[in-house]
């Protein structure tokens, strides 16, 4: 898949899920909701203040009768991760509850969603004139990863791309330089991690690393530097050294490149729907069909 649109018309295809959404409390996220459910991509179940809810559904285009809204002021976020646990609901959407606050639950080793693999966040690019989706991680999880996390991290992004078509996708792994110096360890990292997709610890991609970003986003620049690589410059993942670099990358996209970014948590024992607040209304409309794809 190629673009956005080609993930929601796959998505349609399966039906609607059952998707908890947490504290839906602006007009933003009921709106991205209401595409979703036009696209029978979803079924909503809207855990939150209902009080807050009702005068926004009307401004989002829907009513009453197209939600269910369960009524929780104080423990909305236990409530919708439950609905999950108990099958009920096969999605977790963030609505205007704050992303440390549902995660720090999703992630609680008793009561959350955990499988005892790393979680990690990516996004899907949709970057105009680009030709092909961007996978972008992990821009708001992982702080700073080791590299038994980074292999974690890359195992999840290659199921992301596995489901979005891509049968063999290119890892690029990001580093300032493409030369391995001890003094930058995202670039011994990135070394390390070459070597272990090489030998079968990491399946199902070509990883290649460390790479520069002018790099691994243009094969003309790869070649000028006399660079030999499988993914320099047709990368389909990019794997950030540090939670800082991988939310400026994403972020700038967005708004530099103006590209439509599907923000996803990978690892749990469901598909978080994890968009910006301040993100645009057809990225959280991207990311509920992103999300309905990998259920």
């Amino acid at each position: 898949m190629k673009s956005l649109q080609e993930i929601i018309d796959k998505a349609k295809q399966k039906g609607p899920l059952g998707m908890a959404v947490v504290m839906p409390h602006d007009a933003a996220t009921l709106i991205a909701i209401k595409e979703g459910i036009d696209a029978q991509l979803v079924r909503p179940e809207l855990f939150g203040d209902k009080a807050r809810i009702l005068p926004l559904l009307g401004e989002a285009g829907l009513s009453e009768k197209d939600v269910v809204i369960t009524h929780d002021e104080t423990g909305a976020v236990q409530h919708a991760i439950v609905s999950v646990r108990e099958g009920r609901n096969k999605l977790l959407m963030k609505g205007s509850v704050p992303t440390p606050e549902l995660l720090r639950a999703v992630l609680d080793k008793e009561k959350g969603l955990g499988t005892g693999k790393i979680c990690s966040h990516a996004v899907v690019s949709e970057i105009p004139g680009f030709g092909r989706l961007l996978i972008v991680t992990d821009g708001g999880l992982n702080i700073l990863p080791d590299v038994d996390q980074k292999a974690d991290i890359i195992r999840n992004a290659v199921g992301l791309a596995h489901a979005l078509g891509i049968e063999l996708p290119k890892v690029a792994l990001l580093a300032s330089v493409e030369e391995v110096s001890t003094k930058l360890p995202a670039t011994t990292d990135a070394a390390i991690l070459t070597q272990m997709a090489r030998r079968g610890a990491i399946k199902g991609a070509i990883v290649d690393g460390p790479l520069a970003l002018d790099n691994i986003l243009s094969v003309e620049a790869a070649k000028k530097k006399g660079i030999q690589s499988d993914v320099a410059g047709l990368a389909d993942i990019i794997v950030t050294p540090s939670v800082e670099t991988g939310n400026v990358l994403g972020k700038s996209l967005e708004f530099f490149a103006n590209a439509i970014i599907a923000g996803i948590v990978l690892g749990a024992k469901a598909p978080i729907i994890l968009p910006s607040r301040a993100g645009k209304i057809e990225s959280k409309w991207a990311s509920i069909a992103v999300a309905n794809l990998l259920a």
